[in-house]
C-alpha cells in the first residue's frame, strides 16, 4: 500500500489515499470520486474551481482508506479541559483539615496585639526622647563649634546644606565623635587645642566635670582631614586621660 496526496473535488481539501483504491473519499465532505482525478487536480488546482455542493449523507462508515491530513485540533482541547475540570471537582474530604481552616486562638491573638503594641510603647517612651535629647545637644554643640575652631586657629567652612554642616559632623550616642574638613595644615598644637576645645563644649552641654576624666574624655574621638595629611586623636581610658592634651597623638594615617 501506497499512500497518494490528492484534492477534493467539490471542497477543495487535502485528501490522503491508498492508490490501490480506485475512489477517494473527502473526510470534510463526503464527496467520493475517482482517485486518479483527485491526483491530477492536486497538479494544479487553481485551474480547478470547487463547487462545494452538499453530498449525499451516509453513515459513519468510511468505505474508502482515507487519512485526515490536518486533524482538527479544538475538540481534543475541549476534552483535555473537561477532563481537567471533572478533576478539579472531586468531592472534598470532610476530615481534610487546611491551612485556611486552622485559626489561632484568641489568647494568642490578644497576646501577639500587646507584644506588638510593647514595642511601640517602648520604642516611643524610651527610644524616641533619648533621640531626642542627644539631637537637642548636638545642636547646643554645634553652636559653640566655630569658637572652637577659631581658638584653634583652623579655618572649617560651617555654612549648612540641606540642613547639615558642610565642613564638620558630630556623631555618636553622646556626640562624642568630631570629623572635620579643613584646607589647612596641622600641626601638634592645634590638634592638640582642636580636641580640647571640643571637650569642653561638650562637658558643659551635657553637666561632666573636668575632675571626672571618664566622663569628659570618655569615648571621645577627633578625627581631622587636613591638607598635610589625615590625623585622629583618641581618648585613652583611666588616668591617662588627664594628659590627653600633651601625649595621645597620632601619626598622620593618610
Amino acid at each position: 500500500m501506497a499512500s497518494v496526496n490528492g484534492i477534493c473535488k467539490n471542497c477543495g481539501s487535502l485528501i490522503v489515499a491508498d492508490d490501490r483504491d480506485p475512489m477517494c473519499e473527502c473526510l470534510f465532505c463526503d464527496c467520493v470520486f475517482p482517485t486518479m482525478e483527485a491526483v491530477e487536480i492536486a497538479k494544479n488546482p487553481r485551474d480547478y474551481t470547487f463547487p462545494n455542493e452538499p453530498q449525499p449523507k451516509r453513515d459513519s462508515t468510511r468505505r474508502y482508506t482515507s487519512v485526515p491530513v490536518f486533524p482538527d485540533p479544538v475538540p481534543v482541547a475541549v476534552k483535555q479541559a473537561e477532563s481537567l475540570a471533572k478533576a478539579e471537582k472531586k468531592e472534598k474530604n470532610p476530615y481534610e483539615v487546611s491551612a485556611d481552616d486552622i485559626k489561632a486562638p484568641k489568647k494568642t491573638l490578644l497576646a501577639i496585639a500587646a507584644i506588638a503594641f510593647g514595642f511601640v510603647f517602648l520604642v516611643f517612651t524610651i527610644f524616641l526622647p533619648l533621640y531626642v535629647i542627644r539631637t537637642g545637644h548636638k545642636k547646643d554643640i554645634s553652636l559653640s563649634i566655630e569658637t572652637v575652631f577659631s581658638d584653634a586657629g583652623i579655618s572649617v567652612n560651617t555654612e549648612k546644606r540641606e540642613g547639615y554642616p558642610m565642613g564638620y559632623s558630630i556623631s555618636g550616642q553622646t556626640n562624642n565623635n568630631l570629623i572635620v574638613v579643613t584646607s589647612d595644615e596641622i600641626d601638634e598644637n592645634k590638634l592638640g587645642d582642636l580636641y580640647e576645645g571640643f571637650a569642653k563644649i561638650r562637658a558643659d552641654e551635657y553637666g561632666y566635670d573636668s575632675s571626672d576624666t571618664r566622663l569628659y574624655y570618655g569615648g571621645l574621638r577627633l578625627e581631622i582631614i587636613a591638607r598635610n595629611g589625615t590625623f585622629a586623636v583618641i581618648a585613652a581610658d583611666g588616668a591617662e586621660q588627664t594628659q590627653m592634651s600633651s601625649q595621645v597623638y597620632t601619626e598622620p594615617v593618610a
